[in-house]
């Protein structure tokens, strides 16, 4: 059973808030094959808030110990430039059993969905599944269909093409749902130095100055939520996510959350659908040409 401990370090410096929550939280992991999946969107730097700052992957590589293999993988817009120029590529030299992996070209393997919310299977990236232990590193971000783009969501980036998250995105409510019963989260952390607000495809910066950690997804989501000011017991998805895992007992530590609040804006839900409607109808279009 997972604990449902969070810890939230207030700070400036990404890396130190995660080695301050990661090591109250005892964390180490020890002999697993580790993914980390940190959310690199567009590949800006983390003060923009669209991506993870380095500093907290670099803080979980150093509490990995005698792990065979670890990756690091990704698949945003442009997850190359995001490797090369937010320092991933000097990363993975001081820690050698270290690859990074771009899910955009990885194999792709179709599972079942044990519990369909949207679909009864999905493409997912096969690495994952040759991995142990699941690090996800989430940005904290409001997101106009899903509410917020947070541990659950950050999942979603396990789907490997373009053309197929075109397909779900529109249905990420419950897409997300159906992806997190098949790639489970062993541990969970959430950026919040700098976040983002409003807008999921443009940089809104929001500064914040929190790290949050713990095993439970729901637990770590949650209260992020409530650092941003929003109540995901309200959002569709997380209500639904509650029935499917049930509800967490959090126990917060470090900074309360009231200590660091700060309430963030969303964006308009009926412009961002159309906008994805209308970009998978022109992946369907695309497809059906190219099978004449």
């Amino acid at each position: 059973m997972k604990s449902d401990d969070v810890y939230i370090a207030k700070t400036n410096d990404a890396y130190q808030g995660a080695c301050e929550a990661l090591d109250a939280l005892k964390f180490s992991v020890r002999g697993k094959k580790v993914y980390i999946k940190p959310n690199l969107t567009g590949g800006e730097p983390s003060d923009k808030g669209m991506t993870v700052d380095i500093g907290i992957v670099r803080a979980v590589l150093e509490r990995l110990s005698d792990c065979p293999r670890v990756t690091i993988g990704e698949s945003c817009s442009n997850t190359i430039k995001a490797f090369d120029e937010l320092g991933y590529r000097e990363l993975v030299k001081e820690f050698p059993n270290v690859q990074l992996e771009d899910i955009r070209t990885s194999e792709i393997v179709w599972k079942p969905i044990p519990k369909p919310y949207h679909t009864k299977e999905m493409p997912f990236n096969a690495t994952v599944f040759k991995h142990d232990y699941v690090i996800n590193i989430a940005k904290m971000k409001t997101h106009s269909l899903a509410g917020v783009t947070l541990c659950l969501k950050n999942i979603f980036g396990f789907v490997p093409t373009r053309k197929q998250k075109l397909m779900y995105h529109p249905f990420i409510r419950k897409a997300i749902l159906d992806m997190n019963q098949v790639v489970p989260s062993h541990f969970c952390m959430v950026d919040g130095v700098w976040g983002n607000e409003f807008d999921e495809v443009q940089s809104t910066p929001k500064c914040t100055g929190v790290v949050l950690a713990g095993e439970n997804i729901l637990a770590v989501d949650i209260a992020a939520g409530a650092v941003m000011g929003i109540d995901l017991c309200k959002n569709e998805t997380y209500q639904m996510a509650l029935e499917l895992w049930g509800k967490p007992k959090i126990r917060v530590s470090g900074k309360e959350i009231e200590e660091v609040k700060v309430d963030y804006r969303q964006g308009c839900l009926f412009s961002t659908r159309i906008r994805y409607f209308k970009e998978a109808a022109a992946c369907l279009a695309f497809r059906a040409f190219n099978r004449h």
